[in-house]
């Protein structure tokens, strides 16, 4: 037997002289190293963001407590839950939840911020704390706290309606328009989504729509006051002046207030309804003496009652110059009023 024959049996020796030669041999298989250790298996990853199963329990007896009005328990049990691990999402998101429910804003915040820190990809952390920004007023955060939020639920309802809700608060409402008409979408019996569409159509010049949609929304949520103003303003801005004028009327009914009889008088006037338009206009006068926009309304009328009786009707010229005079007591900034003052020598 020779050298290379006995050398062929040293256990484990073929192995390693087969990888030594590889670089100088051209058929060397896979085979000859199939039995190569493998690596140990990982490690199972815990994620300590995620309670463990008794922390989960205490977590919704918490929540629950919430919902029983229980909030100072709650957020005791809460911060227990920290005190244990630091780094519990669902306990950051419980604090938050028992403070915005108390209406304490400032202090939900924070709790809410955390959450959002420790994972983004949660999508009550990031509803919460929109909602509370939006309630602060830091309208463009909650904005992005939504866009968030969606990015996790793209078809959350309360999602899409705050950020089309701050969207309108920014003065942004040709970016609100695309979330409302979504929210509508899945649901098209909202009608406080199609009241807010309505006027985010109404704010972007999109005026035609924004009739079509308070006209809806009325269906769904009756005669709401600032709903049935709003429309009452589309229709004058198309010169509808009719259908503003019936709006009107039921505005004043359901909710008589200064800018409703203002806004009916106008309507009037445009009409050519004096009698009407000056009546409305004292209505709102009534209401608030100092209401200068209704002043006004009540000026411009006997004005032209004064003109159109070729300046002889002197009650007329006498009632124009005390509403504008008082106009400007409620509102020096007013230079129109002041040259009709000093055009007609009231």
């Amino acid at each position: 037997m020779t050298s290379r024959t006995r050398i062929a049996f040293v256990p484990g020796l073929l192995v390693a002289l087969s990888i030594g030669v590889a670089g100088c041999s051209s058929d060397q298989s896979a085979e000859e190293v199939a039995d190569a250790p493998f690596p140990p298996p990982p490690r199972p990853v815990i994620d300590i963001r995620r309670p463990n199963a008794d922390q989960a329990m205490r977590a919704d007896a918490a929540t629950a407590m919430i919902g029983e009005g229980r909030h100072d328990d709650a957020i005791r049990a809460f911060e227990a839950l920290l005190d244990e691990n630091p780094s519990l999402t669902v306990a950051y998101v419980g604090i938050g939840r028992a403070y915005e429910d108390l209406g304490e804003y400032r202090r939900a915040e924070p709790a809410y911020a955390r959450a959002t820190r420790l994972d983004p990809r949660d999508f009550d952390a990031q509803f919460g704390h929109g909602t509370v920004l939006q309630a602060l007023g830091r309208l463009k955060e909650a904005a992005r706290a939504y866009q968030q939020a969606l990015s996790i639920r793209p078809d959350d309802p309360a999602s899409l309606s705050g950020l089309g809700a701050a969207f309108i608060e920014l003065d942004m409402p040709a970016s609100a328009i695309a979330p409302i008409e979504r929210r509508i979408q899945i649901d098209p019996d909202d009608g406080d989504a199609r009241a807010m569409l309505g006027t985010a159509y109404m704010l972007a010049g999109r005026v035609d729509d924004a009739i079509d949609a308070y006209e809806i929304a009325i269906e769904y949520v009756g005669n709401d006051p600032e709903l049935i103003g709003n429309l009452v303003e589309c229709y004058a801005r198309l010169d509808r002046h009719r259908e503003a004028a019936n709006a009107g009327q039921v505005l004043v009914a359901t909710a008589p207030s200064p800018e409703a009889w203002e806004r009916l008088g106008r309507a009037y006037f445009r009409l050519g309804d004096y009698d009407a338009s000056v009546q409305s206009y004292r209505n709102a006068v009534e209401l608030d003496p100092e209401f200068w926009p209704a002043l006004n309304g009540v000026g411009v009328n006997e004005l032209n009652r004064w003109l159109r009786s070729e300046r002889t009707d002197l009650e007329a010229r006498d009632a124009a110059a005390d509403a504008f005079r008082a106009s400007l007591r409620a509102n020096p900034t007013q230079p129109k009023v002041v040259g009709l003052l000093t055009t007609y020598g009231l």
